[in-house]
């Protein structure tokens, strides 16, 4: 077996086990290269291991739990430095891949689609580029050397232009090691070469030309090389006759002159560089007299070239150095080689100036010097430059307003300061309701537009002690600084000041010729004396209240408070052990009838109960949308869809077939292997798919239309029914219901409670039947409780009934037994 040749250390960043496997085989069965393969599924882990690790490549999925799209690639790139990084996704869009690339990979490989060699060529290529780019100062002595070793091109040919002999360069350079070229023409050899196919036809044209022309002929010819690259040759073809004037034969001579093209080139770029460079440049001889001047030189002195050529810089000396400081440079220059320091100069009209400088001495190989080279840079333009970048760094560029990194320096200033007596700070949070309609209905151009009327509306509104700063796309904030008697009293102060700034955005503004009305939902906070509390934790109180204003409806005000915090706290654990309970079993899987008119069940509910260890049975309503928060929400309904399909299958092999409803959430539909991981549940399970219902809500179809049509249609097509669930809350349209593989839509019972005495539900309810029925959909009807409910939907249509009249959620085994006692 052949040794490994290689070893390299990846981070194989991917969350779905199966493809990671897929890499790590296909790595393993690379047989020149050992990898040695460091695996993480989640971005915050990947950091960790970046910093910790000393790795050669990045693997990385573009999604992953905790981040997606090119935000992952720009988060590994700060973290990753200059380490190659692999775009390893299933995204098959060439632009989407452009913009991977523009964003800092070395390479971008659809899952799939690379074999194991194209996989490792894409390693050692990425890796081999970003050390190449590292040695890249340190390889022109290098590559001089080389190029100074390598032989020349020699042939000789007939005088019919058959090859009688050359030499290993020539032909290494065209492939021709183990070919028999004697006695065969350029274009009888291009037979053996394709790559170099045009190259030997060239070459035979160009041989014709040096024979008629009867002397010696020399050119120019780029020879391309099969890794993309090419090289210069000088070619010199010597044409011998006979004494009667036939053709004798052709001597061909190439020399590689790249080194010398790349020298012009470097003298070329140098020259450029001098004529160019921001900083001043000065050359003098041995004896410190000037020799060559830069223009930059010019602009920053004054002196034109002629004005100093051949006189000493202290034409330049501002008479603030004594004969000390002169002696001190003069003694590093010459121990040293070089010297670097601020220092006062003049400039022509006499003024001042002060001037980072740098001189150094150049030497011939027997160490004499004979150059010193000055460079030096006007400090006042870089400080100027400075302020300008600092300014960018604190602004935000549309509106001109403060951005977060200024707001929170400002409000940290601020909490030192408030212990002050009787001085009082807050924070006000504002984010625009319906801003994102708007940007979306009207165009960026015209929300660009208002933001910035906004921002100048709400800075006129403030006074001057207030800081006006805008955080995020729509998101302002404000730092509100007063005298007060009180934290009551400067309560009411920022209550007031924020339902002023809401009367200023009801106001309207005029964009574009059209008037424009908006609301904010604002969050407020207030810094307290002594807490301790930072700068990033008054935001994110703010942030917090800002947030629960947005769902209470937005277009209020609300203040944080400490129980929100704790509230928060206690989400965040509550979080951690459903994590914990999905992975341990906790979960117990619910299921509630759903019968027909007869009272026979033709089918049941799924739904899931968390069996806590101390705090015991804990509702869905609890845990439920904590999931649909995060990820946890995927899990849960993968565990869902494993438990229901082994109960289909069980009951399918008992005989007692019947139809379970599942409830898919939206974050999970629109992940990318969503279908894949329905068919790998139905067999694994063996469970038959047309017994599998769906349910999914119709907040679905405010995303992408086309991709929920076409996973639909592709899991319809195995017989799979999709249910609607709670129809008629949320974003209704009859053209989904038309274009989708619905087959049943359930009622909420917000509607079934009160039909059968509210006129309203009573007509809601008829309508959704009435749809139903012509569109041929079997119509659900949840939360039906009392007999008069029953008998008001048996009067109106064929419906199928669930709730607690007909039978309550019930674990399993208990809805299993029951069935099976029947």
């Amino acid at each position: 077996m052949m040794a490994k040749t290689g070893s390299y250390r990846i981070l194989m960043v991917e969350d779905d086990p199966g493809d990671a496997n897929l890499v790590r085989q296909a790595l393993r069965a690379s047989r020149d290269v050992h990898f040695e393969i460091i695996w993480s599924t989640t971005l915050t882990e990947a950091k960790r291991l970046l910093q910790d690790r000393s790795l050669d490549v990045v693997l990385l999925d573009l999604t992953l739990p905790d981040s997606s799209g090119l935000d992952t690639v720009d988060a590994v790139r700060q973290v990753a430095g200059i380490l190659p990084l692999i775009v390893l996704t299933g995204n098959d869009d060439s632009q989407f891949a452009l913009r991977t690339l523009d964003s800092g990979a070395q390479d971008y490989l659809v899952k799939g689609r690379f074999e194991t060699d194209g996989l490792v060529r894409a390693i050692r290529y990425a890796i081999s580029r970003v050390r190449l780019e590292q040695r890249l100062a340190e390889t022109g002595m290098h590559l001089r050397t080389l190029i100074n070793a390598l032989p020349d091109i020699v042939c000789f040919k007939d005088g019919e232009g058959r090859w009688l002999e050359a030499n290993d360069y020539d032909l290494k350079l065209f492939g021709l090691e183990h070919v028999d070229y004697r006695g065969k023409k350029d274009s009888e050899l291009a037979v053996y070469q394709d790559f170099y196919k045009e190259a030997f036809l060239a070459c035979e044209a160009s041989d014709e030309k040096a024979w008629q022309a009867g002397v010696m002929s020399r050119v120019e010819e780029e020879i391309p090389r099969p890794d993309g690259s090419s090289r210069t040759f000088e070619i010199l073809k010597i044409p011998l006759f006979h004494e009667d004037g036939r053709r004798k034969g052709l001597v061909v001579v190439g020399r590689d002159i790249n080194e010398r093209k790349q020298a012009e080139a470097r003298h070329r770029l140098s020259t450029r560089v001098f004529e160019t460079a921001g900083e001043a440049i000065m050359v003098t001889d041995p004896d410190a007299n000037i020799i060559a001047v830069n223009p930059a030189f010019t602009r920053i002195t004054g002196y034109t070239e002629a004005e100093v050529q051949g006189k000493n810089p202290r034409l330049l000396n501002s008479g603030r150095y004594s004969k000390l400081f002169w002696a001190s440079m003069w003694r590093s220059l010459r121990n040293k080689g070089e010297w670097a320091g601020e220092i006062w100069n003049r400039r022509k009209n006499g003024e001042m100036f002060l001037e980072w400088e740098t001189i150094s001495a150049v030497r011939d190989e027997r160490g004499n010097v004979t150059q010193y080279i000055a460079v030096f840079a006007d400090l006042s333009e870089i400080r100027r430059a400075q302020e300008a970048a600092e300014k960018l760094a604190w602004r935000d560029p549309l509106t001109g307003l403060g951005n977060r990194a200024l707001f929170l320096k400002e409000l940290e200033q601020t909490l030192i300061s408030i212990d002050r007596k009787g001085r009082c700070a807050g924070v006000l949070l504002l984010n625009l309701d319906r801003f994102k309609d708007i940007n979306e209905a009207r165009g960026l151009a015209i929300g660009d537009e208002l933001l910035k009327t906004v921002a100048t509306r709400l800075f006129d509104t403030l006074s001057d002690d207030d800081l006006l700063a805008r955080l995020d796309s729509d998101e302002f904030a404000v730092l509100l600084t007063r005298q007060s008697p009180t934290q009551e009293a400067f309560g009411r102060e920022a209550l007031a000041l924020a339902e002023k700034l809401r009367a200023e955005l009801r106001g309207g503004f005029e964009v574009d010729g059209e008037l424009l009305h908006l609301d904010a939902a604002v969050g407020i906070a207030l810094c307290s004396e002594g807490s301790g509390e930072t700068a990033i934790d008054i935001l994110r109180q703010a942030d917090m209240a800002m947030h629960r204003a947005k769902t209470e409806g937005g277009g209020r005000v609300v203040f944080f408070e400490t129980a929100m915090g704790d509230a928060v706290k206690e989400r965040f654990k509550l979080e951690g052990e459903l994590r914990t309970a999905i992975a341990e079993g906790q979960l117990k899987l619910y299921l509630q009838p759903q019968v027909d008119s007869d009272g026979v069940q033709v089918g049941a509910e799924s739904l899931v109960r968390w069996q806590h260890p101390e705090r015991g049975l804990i509702m869905p309503g609890v845990f439920i949308p904590l999931a649909e928060a995060t990820d946890l929400i995927v899990a849960l309904d993968r565990w869902m869809l494993g438990s229901v399909c082994r109960i289909l299958a069980e009951l399918d092999g008992e005989g007692r077939s019947i139809r379970l409803s599942v409830n898919i959430s939206p974050r999970h539909f629109e992940r990318s292997d969503f279908v894949a991981e329905i068919k790998r549940q139905l067999t694994l399970s063996g469970a038959d798919p047309t017994h599998l219902v769906l349910e999914v809500t119709e907040g679905l179809m405010i995303g992408n239309l086309e991709d929920v049509v076409a996973k639909m249609t592709t899991l319809s097509t195995m017989g799979i029914h999709f249910s609607m669930d709670d129809f008629g809350t949320g974003y209704s349209s009859l053209a989904y219901l038309k274009r989708l593989p619905i087959h049943e839509i359930k009622i909420d019972k917000s509607f079934i409670q009160d039909a059968p005495t509210d006129p309203n539900d009573a007509a809601l309810v008829e309508t959704i039947l009435a749809v139903a029925e012509h569109l041929s959909l079997q119509a659900v009807a949840e939360g039906v409780e009392t007999q008069a409910q029953s008998d008001f939907l048996k009067a109106r249509g064929r419906v199928i009934y669930q709730g607690y009249l007909y039978g309550k959620p019930e674990p399993a085994e208990t809805w299993l037994q029951r069935l099976r006692d029947q």
